[in-house]
């Protein structure tokens, strides 16, 4: 069983280590850990992460260190899908909203859910641009033979 677990750990350690792959991961992982629903985005990296073979320690690390912008920005978000379907906006501060959704979940999500839908559909629209810029960004940042490098410190 150990054995097992160690080459499934030793896999995810290895896998998607070489430039384009990692710059993959960190811009993919930043992305989704934008998410604007608080919860959602360490589930949805995992997924990707297997779905694509990222290397998933890389795409957590990075999941976690975007939390703090990716509060900050969950206004911003929810406000353009709010002007994008010309809702009315939401006016409760983060922490009176976090009050209500933690003393009765599923009356607070569907009394919010366009709410929520505002700020995916916000979300959405600005992923691929960020997506775009982050992977550039990262591209110019990791070194070619990055993959080499992680594999003799992976062993």
């Amino acid at each position: 069983m150990f054995k097992k677990l160690n080459l499934v750990v030793v896999g995810q350690l290895k896998q998607g280590l070489g430039q384009q792959a990692c710059c993959h991961a960190i811009a993919a992982a930043l992305v989704i850990g934008l998410f604007p629903i608080m919860g959602f985005s360490t589930l949805m990296n995992t997924f990707s992460a297997a779905f694509f073979r990222l290397n998933q320690p890389v795409v957590q690390v990075c999941n976690w260190i975007i939390a703090p912008v990716k509060i900050a920005l969950i206004f911003p978000f929810l406000r353009l899908g709010e002007w994008l379907f010309q809702a009315k906006p939401f006016r409760l501060s983060l922490a009176e909203f976090s009050t209500r959704f933690f003393s009765d979940i599923a009356t607070t999500t569907v009394e919010f859910a366009w709410t929520f839908a505002h700020a995916i559909v916000g979300w959405l629209i600005c992923a691929p641009l960020i997506y775009g810029v982050i992977f550039r960004v990262s591209k110019a940042l990791v070194p070619n033979r990055l993959a080499s490098d992680l594999s003799r410190v992976a062993e």
